[in-house]
């Protein structure tokens, strides 16, 4: 499928290495992208980049740019690499920690509670440094969770933003969810096109399965057989970054419908709240309207 609003464009892809980026990778290439996977390192890329580079149709293209999401130095060099390419039609953030083993707070170089940093923080930034670059109407997508419907009272916490006080790798997790959801929001209110991906729970990988912890294997094998194909929703993903930007922003489902903003994220004063708090959190940086 060769996409028009953006033929050639460039899109900018987190969490490409495995899973829904990976297939994400392969579609994008295949629509004509020049697709910019930002992965932790060049040798993890080795998949995606045959996937992609396979499928490559209308002049599409992989491109890697190796950087650490839990690294903020590592994120703003990976967006000046990527400013140097030339305009941005899309960003993808599409990347997630989510470690149901981790029993204490991991803290980041930045010293940042890691799920924290690595799904909300780290794209604030990368949109913040790639805000030169992006096209006037580009869109930046984030990547939400269905699992929020369950936990519809839960909402940041003002004393314990990045979730380290009385850890829980779940609770930390969503957190990170809701933050994502209100920059989406609030990017968009600042001028920004601006969507959010509810996901549901997704077949996870065998290679990656294999490197979890012995005990966590067969509830997500068990999981697998209920859970939605990753192929599936990294069309979502090419459909929001192929599409025209919305006035304001959207949320959507994993069939592409428009759904309702949950546990306080269409609140826009604790969306500007937030947005406040982490660029302190960041070093100062400002996202560009």
């Amino acid at each position: 499928m060769a996409v028009d609003r953006v033929q050639a464009g460039t899109v900018v892809l987190t969490g490409a290495a495995s899973g829904i980026g990976r297939r994400a990778a392969a579609q994008l290439t295949a629509a004509g992208f020049r697709t910019v996977v930002i992965v932790r390192s060049r040798e993890r890329a080795h998949g995606v980049v045959a996937d992609a580079s396979a499928a490559a149709q209308h002049g599409g293209e992989v491109v890697v740019v190796p950087a650490d999401l839990a690294d903020l130095a590592q994120v703003r060099a990976a967006a000046g690499q990527i400013r140097e390419m030339g305009s941005v039609a899309a960003v993808v953030n599409n990347a997630a920690v989510f470690d149901l083993s981790r029993t204490a707070p991991k803290l980041t170089v930045d010293g940042i509670e890691e799920t924290f940093a690595v799904n909300h923080v780290a794209p604030f930034v990368l949109t913040d440094e790639l805000g030169p670059a992006l096209e006037n109407d580009a869109v930046v997508v984030t990547a939400a969770s269905k699992g929020l419907i369950a936990l519809p009272r839960l909402r940041l916490d003002t004393d314990n933003l990045d979730s380290r006080d009385g850890y829980r790798p779940t609770r930390a997790y969503y957190r990170s969810k809701i933050a994502q959801l209100l920059f989406t929001a609030e990017l968009a209110r600042r001028g920004t096109g601006a969507a959010a991906l509810r996901i549901p729970s997704v077949r996870v990988d065998d290679d990656k399965l294999r490197g979890y912890p012995a005990h966590l294997r067969a509830p997500y094998r068990f999981k697998a057989l209920f859970a939605a194909d990753p192929s599936a929703i990294a069309a979502q993903y090419l459909g929001l970054a192929a599409g025209p930007p919305a006035e304001r922003a959207r949320y959507v489902d994993e069939r592409g419908r428009d759904v309702r903003w949950t546990n306080g994220t269409d609140d826009p004063q604790v969306a500007g709240w937030l947005w406040d708090r982490t660029t302190a959190l960041a070093g100062g940086v400002t996202p560009a309207a």
